[in-house]
């Protein structure tokens, strides 16, 4: 009988044993899978601090150094920028600038630019005059055109009742629009009022829409070489500073920042309004975030 009770006993204290060893492995990955949490916390508050500071520094130089590359500038940002939208790395930051003025502005009241952009970027000629014709309808000028008839139009355009674009993304809205064909649209269109279009920070594509083969093809050759001035481009194209072309970068300009730090990765992009000599001389016109947290190992 007392060997039967001691049996017991030892049953009892293998199952308490048991029990509390479980207890204690469960603390100890719930305690392991905090600290990891915490660990990414602080390794994105880190990351955010970091890139607001390289944020700030790259302002600042755009409000101190002149708007074009300068190979002899003591200043790291001067140096490798460009405001074309190719990246450049500085600080083990990778930037691009993208100056808003050398992006085509969405038509809101004729589509004859935007269909040569799209026939340029090999859209059949059916397809680029439907789109405009939607781009024209979805914010409200083809729509009015056909029901009030051409006489009356321009009169209805002013009446403030068009609908303009508030995101690219809805031009994803148009029947005719598919998402290979958005993908090559975004990077070359903007909704930032630009003051005029500049040839010198263009992409090519967006230069094929606005010039010929031979002058599209000088002027980024010219541009390769960091040549392009007023007097160049005037003999490459005729074309020259008014109210309609300009050369020189902003005041929109794109900033896209991306870096990580051990685990995590933030990517951000923004709209800056830089005027140096204005008493607002930086405005954000428009920011976006992504931030990611990578596989930890």
């Amino acid at each position: 009988m007392m060997q039967r009770q001691r049996g017991i006993a030892l049953i009892q204290v293998l199952l308490v044993t048991g029990i509390i060893s479980l207890l204690m492995l469960q603390m100890g990955l719930t305690a392991r899978e905090q600290v990891a949490r915490a660990q990414a916390l602080a390794d994105r508050a880190e990351l955010q601090l970091a890139a607001q500071s390289r944020e700030s520094a790259l302002l600042y130089s755009l409000l101190t150094e002149p708007l074009a590359r300068d190979a002899e500038s003591g200043n790291p940002y001067a140096v490798a920028w460009n405001f074309q939208g190719e990246p450049f790395a500085v600080d083990g930051v990778t930037f691009t600038i993208q100056d808003e003025s050398g992006r085509m502005r969405v038509p809101d009241r004729q589509a004859g630019e935007f269909e040569r952009l799209l026939l340029g970027l090999d859209v059949p000629p059916e397809r680029a005059q439907q789109l405009g014709r939607e781009l024209m309808e979805l914010q409200g000028a083809a729509t009015r055109t056909r029901a009030l008839g051409e006489a009356q139009a321009s009169a209805a355009a002013a009446d403030g009742a068009q609908y303009p674009l508030q995101d690219l993304s809805q031009l994803r809205l148009l029947p005719s629009m598919d998402a290979g064909l958005f993908r090559r649209l975004r990077p070359l269109l903007t909704l930032y009022p630009t003051p005029g279009f500049n040839p010198t920070t263009a992409p090519g594509e967006l230069l094929a829409a606005q010039l010929t083969d031979s002058q599209r093809r000088a002027v980024a050759d010219a541009r390769a070489g960091g040549a392009v001035d007023a007097l160049t481009l005037w003999k490459l194209t005729g074309s020259q500073a008014d109210e309609t072309t300009v050369l020189a970068p902003g005041p929109g300009l794109t900033v896209t920042l991306e870096m990580g730090l051990r685990g995590a990765r933030t990517a951000r992009a923004t709209t800056f309004i830089v005027r140096p000599y204005e008493a607002e001389a930086v405005a954000v016109w428009q920011r976006s975030r992504n931030d990611s947290d990578q596989e930890r190992r």
